[in-house]
């Protein structure tokens, strides 16, 4: 074991296990009103809008120290590829989904598409989104940081922090995952307040243009405008993001989502803007051999003074933690409720819950085999992994919900579509590894640009639920 990385005072440790004394004891003491399923997995669809703002936004943001490895990739371009467009499709949530997912009797993407397809379709649609939930870059990133304050091994360091970050999730469900997260929200903008402050004070803007390369200047990231336009859909994730539903569902009524929804944009927004100035900063003081990863607490650790740099570790150790439980909740939940409850019919709601516990042992041991693998959080799980699962679920979920998208296909139609489109970008996502293209390169017309794994998936998409819809009028006149 060698040392830790972090260098903490006798200050900085006791607040940081005050801290993470306090995330337990919230998580723990977390008391449901009834033994339900629904208030184990939903509180009982009454989140109040403090609580629904506080955990989406803790949640959604939880990829908090890839943000350290997108500004070391893009620099001034993360805030055009990876805020922007899911500001955009979270405010497209708010308006034509958020409403009909909170009235709606369905509290999950797979059972919307079962009530409204058929089982077959439910269950297909449960596989991916237990692939889409699986923390595995926050399991990462969890461990990056008990690293960091340990000296222990990553690999060691991963496994103990999902162990340990999860365990008040078997108790509590998503009331545990909500009293957790929102200390977290207060922890993360207290601690980016106060090291980008620390930082514009310390060292002028100058500073960060003078040592920054020009590569990372381009405000799109230099990726080009067909580049943009693929990380721009891939914001379309926010549509069938099982936790974003998950938290929607859950609110206090379809206002309370909908316009908790607007609050949230613009918290993450301003959220962005500290975090890009902090990574800015780090990538302009730090070394660039490190990994982006450490960008944030490296950073912290080295400018900060006692006190205040175990605020700003605190800030970012509960972001990450709160989201983690968040995921494994709901790729537990979709392992128990939405695949072995529907495979066996009839089951108790006891025996649910037994199911869904195990769910989160599974969605944590396939979290932490997918770290394992991590290179790059936003290349490889972000652009790739992710895009491979929302480009087969995008249309059919957005068929189920939207009342003027009313297709006529057969079932079979829709299940084929999302079998095919992940078969496809799954397909891609192989060849690129083996060709070694890291950044899923193709060359149109003479531009080259990152196609990503989610075009291949969507187009495949909707040509088979186009044949479908085909299909089905034809046999309607028939």
């Amino acid at each position: 074991m060698s040392s830790p990385v972090l260098n903490l005072g006798p200050l900085d440790a006791f607040v940081l296990l005050a801290f993470l004394a306090a995330i337990l004891c919230l998580g723990f003491s977390a008391k449901l009103r009834d033994n339900t399923l629904l208030q184990y997995l939903a509180a009982g669809r009454n989140l109040s809008m403090p609580a629904f703002v506080a955990t989406l936004v803790s949640t959604w943001y939880g990829g908090v120290l890839a943000v350290g490895d997108g500004i070391k990739e893009f620099g001034f371009g993360v805030i055009l590829l990876l805020g922007v467009p899911y500001y955009v499709f979270a405010l497209m949530y708010a308006l034509f989904f958020a409403e009909r997912v909170r009235g709606s009797e369905q509290i999950s993407i797979p059972e919307k598409l079962s009530q409204r397809w058929g089982k077959a379709t439910g269950l297909v649609g449960a596989g991916l989104v237990f692939m889409l939930a699986v923390p595995a870059a926050h399991v990462l990133m969890l461990g990056t940081m008990l690293h960091l304050f340990t000296g222990w091994g990553l690999n060691v360091s991963t496994v103990i922090a999902t162990v340990v970050g999860t365990l008040f999730l078997y108790k509590g469900g998503l009331l545990a995952d909500v009293r957790a997260g929102m200390l977290a929200f207060a922890m993360m903008y207290i601690g980016f307040f106060v090291i980008a402050g620390w930082c514009l004070t310390h060292y002028p803007p100058s500073h960060v243009i003078a040592h920054l390369d020009p590569s990372l200047k381009h405000l799109d990231g230099g990726q080009g405008w067909l580049g943009f336009l693929s990380f721009f859909i891939l914001g379309s994730w926010t549509l069938v993001d099982p936790g974003f539903h998950q938290r929607v569902a859950s609110a206090r009524s379809p206002a309370v989502g909908k316009k908790g929804l607007y609050v949230c944009v613009a918290f993450w927004a301003l959220f962005d803007i500290l975090s890009t100035i902090t990574g800015l900063y780090a990538v302009s003081i730090l070394s660039p051999s490190l990994s982006g990863l450490e960008f944030f607490p490296r950073l912290g650790n080295q400018i900060l003074p006692p006190g205040l740099k175990a605020i700003f570790l605190c800030g970012l150790t509960g972001t990450i933690l709160s989201a983690m439980v968040g995921y494994t909740l709901v790729s537990g939940a979709t392992f128990g409720r939405e695949f072995v409850a529907r495979l066996k019919p009839g089951l108790p709601d006891a025996q649910i819950k037994l199911y869904t516990r195990t769910g989160f042992a599974v969605a944590c041991f396939f979290a932490i085999v997918i770290a394992f693998q991590v290179q790059n959080v936003v290349v490889d799980l972000w652009y790739a992994y992710a895009g491979v699962v929302v480009g087969a679920l995008l249309l059919p979920v957005s068929a189920a919900y939207l009342a003027k998208f009313k297709l006529k296909s057969a079932s079979g139609w829709i299940t084929a579509s999302m079998i095919g489109a992940f078969i496809t970008s799954f397909a891609w996502l192989l060849w690129c590894k083996r060709t070694q293209n890291d950044e899923y390169m193709v060359s149109i017309a003479g531009h080259k640009f990152g196609l990503g794994t989610i075009i291949p998936g969507l187009i495949v998409s909707a040509i088979v639920l186009g044949l479908g819809e085909a299909a089905g009028r034809g046999a309607k006149n028939t």
